[in-house]
């Protein structure tokens, strides 16, 4: 698992002070990084910031100056810029800004985790302010309710629950879409009613586009984040860490005939085409992360098992499980559930709440994560469950 995956249970275990630091550490970052906005009201915001950061200290340590502050932001884990400075923390290997000041991939993920402001930031606040208005057209969030941290199910609970108010069929479409198409033309989207009555999907972020254009990321297909560096060049790469890492970055440069060039940085070749920002709508960051991203295996799991001549059914019984798996003859069934990232502890919060226990579902995470086998294992010791990779499963149906 990766550290950006695990900060959200990480700030929880945070006292009220040092989530305080963090939430103003988060937006700060957010507009040093950023160009957007006018410069008064960015120093305005910074200041603002910098005085919740002061509060968060309280009288028995010193908190630093706003230009000490500003320079720790640069280069700093995490762990380090918060008040008791967290030892053992998953926030002690992540940062918000690199030395040059550029946003790390943890920046954005903790805006919509872990701040209380995130929605005055740069470059996240439109997004967050829309995924407000969309949990309260939902029913939600109450209308007079403050914009505070966001959990992940509280985002898919609502996002499912109004696509299935559309039916079973069109609540299928309409999630299989979200994961498959995170970026949408316009046009397409008009010919999905329940994406439309849903306004899911909103213009391409700024920070998301350059020279008025945008690439898809060849894994997850959504907008790759656009960092303008002094020299002119723009770094364009996944959200998603481990899509970066796998080679998901590229480097666009400006021609002189006023295009520009898209050059690979990692080990995919393959260069993305870059499209014109108007005529496109795309899903905000957190539908992105808590919808398309753990929707891609579960898509990707069926196809592969269709493909052995498997029948597959895609969220059934009202979403009770991911996936329903059989074979023609034969009289044996796997209730799938997928998990994206091997959160053990999470896992076991889930069987313990549940009265009835997990029954003979399969639990299946990536083959990336097979490591964690014998741990999610003993976590369901004593169940029928069983924890298997993805790679796993398509072997046992494939022998069924």
């Amino acid at each position: 698992m990766s550290a950006v995956a695990g900060t959200a249970v990480v700030v929880q275990e945070l006292d009220g002070d040092q989530r305080a630091a963090l939430d103003a550490c988060v937006v700060a970052a957010l507009v040093l990084s950023s160009s957007e906005g006018e410069a008064q009201g960015r120093m305005r915001l910074l200041m603002e910031c910098h005085g919740r950061y002061v509060r968060s200290f309280g009288v028995l340590e010193q908190a630093p100056s706003y230009e000490v502050f500003a320079h720790r932001l640069r280069g700093s884990r995490v762990a380090e810029l918060l008040p008791g400075r967290p030892k053992e923390s998953v926030l002690g290997k992540v940062w918000l800004l690199d030395d040059e000041g550029m946003p790390s991939s943890a920046l954005h993920r903790l805006a919509v985790e872990a701040s209380e402001h995130g929605h005055q930031a740069p470059g996240i606040g439109a997004d967050i302010r829309h995924l407000h208005s969309l949990l309260r057209a939902v029913g939600m969030l109450p209308v007079n309710s403050g914009l505070s941290r966001i959990s992940g199910e509280t985002v898919q609970h609502a996002i499912f629950r109004a696509l299935r108010s559309a039916g079973f069929e069109a609540y299928t479409r309409g999630r299989e879409a979200m994961v498959r198409t995170p970026v949408l033309t316009r046009r397409a989207l008009s010919r999905s009613t329940a994406l439309v009555e849903l306004s899911a999907y909103i213009g391409i972020s700024p920070t998301r586009q350059f020279g008025g254009l945008w690439a898809a990321c060849p894994m997850c297909r959504w907008t790759m984040r656009a960092t303008f560096r002094p020299n002119g060049v723009v770094d364009v790469e996944c959200e998603d860490e481990r899509h970066s890492r796998l080679g998901a970055q590229y480097r666009a440069e400006p021609t002189a005939a006023e295009g520009w060039d898209l050059v690979p940085c990692g080990e995919l070749r393959a260069v993305p085409e870059m499209l014109p920002v108007e005529g496109y709508v795309a899903l905000p960051y957190a539908l992105w992360l808590w919808v398309t991203l753990p929707g891609l295996l579960e898509v990707e799991l069926r196809d592969r098992l269709v493909a052995l001549g498997a029948e597959v059914r895609l969220w059934p019984f009202g979403d009770a499980y991911d996936l329903h798996v059989t074979r023609s003859g034969r009289s044996r069934a796997w209730r799938v559930d997928v998990k994206t990232w091997a959160d053990p502890y999470g896992l076991a919060e889930k069987l313990r709440e549940d009265p009835e226990g997990p029954g003979e579902l399969c639990f299946v995470v990536p083959e990336h994560l097979r490591g964690y086998l014998p741990l999610l294992r003993r976590v369901v010791r004593g169940s029928e469950a069983r924890v298997l990779t993805d790679g796993d499963l398509v072997a046992e149906v494939k022998r069924a």
